[in-house]
């Protein structure tokens, strides 16, 4: 593992410790009463401020550079979406997990899925697939996009590092209640029959989607904005016994390096 020496002042276990005191601190019962109640009505939801201060810059300077060192530069459609596009930067979680510590950390923090477990309504877990633990992506110039999608395992939950304002593209939009029929997708049939929501985050929030459901885009990139995420996989209890294909997040991520950690 190859870890930048800058970094050496925060370790694993105190992103465990700060996770652990700041979602105590900062997510009181009515928070997490307003939070749940989104959820419930939209699917998506904003946890604002969700990182720690105190381990925010550090994780921030370790995906961004993990995405500077190995970062791979994709501009693609997928017809399994209905020919939606995929223009970014991505790292998998292969080179995260050998040389992103604060990430892995981050994602396999049981405080973080027990909050992400009482938002969402019922208990969550890490992906069976390694796979899709956690990707970090960069839209970086303009008309970069992760364009209208749904996933396969039930709930994602974004960590945002970077972005720019809102005029200047980035924010989320999602369509809940959708499904997703990789035989016949139908973006534009979904766009008409639902509505649309949309949300500008800010670095440091987190949001947490139940992505199988909800067809979600990032807008494009407009002028100088950028922005930096970790995409972090999470499977509800039906997900664990249910067959998955992995075909989009395998052609921008990277899949798995050793096929014992597929699941």
């Amino acid at each position: 593992m190859t870890i930048d020496s800058s970094m050496l002042s925060i370790t694993a276990e105190d992103v465990r410790t700060l996770m652990r005191r700041h979602l105590s601190e900062e997510f009181d019962a009515v928070r997490r009463r307003e939070i749940r109640e989104q959820f419930a009505a939209e699917h998506i939801v904003p946890l604002r401020g969700m990182c720690p201060p105190e381990i925010f810059d550090a994780i921030r300077d370790e995906a961004c550079r993990l995405i500077d060192r190995h970062g791979a530069s994709h501009d693609l459609v997928f017809d399994i979406t209905d020919n939606t596009p995929r223009t970014m930067t991505t790292v998998g979680q292969p080179v995260i997990k050998d040389e992103g510590p604060l990430i892995d950390a981050f994602y396999f923090s049981d405080d973080l899925l027990s909050m992400v477990g009482e938002v969402v309504g019922e208990p969550v877990h890490t992906c069976p697939y390694a796979g899709e633990h956690y990707v970090v992506s960069r839209l970086g110039k303009s008309g970069d996009t992760h364009g209208w999608h749904w996933d396969d395992y039930t709930y994602g939950i974004i960590l945002v590092l970077e972005a720019p304002h809102y005029t200047e593209g980035g924010f989320v939009q999602a369509v809940p209640n959708t499904s997703w029929d990789k035989e016949n997708p139908d973006v534009h049939g979904a766009l008409l029959s639902s509505q649309v929501r949309s949300y500008a985050l800010e670095p440091g929030d987190a949001y947490v989607v139940k992505t199988n459901t909800t067809m979600h885009r990032v807008y494009p990139i407009r002028g100088d904005g950028r922005r930096t995420i970790v995409n972090m996989t999470l499977a509800s209890t039906d997900d664990l016994t249910r067959p998955m294909t992995h075909e989009t997040n395998d052609a921008l991520f990277g899949g798995v390096r050793d096929p014992r950690d597929a699941g």
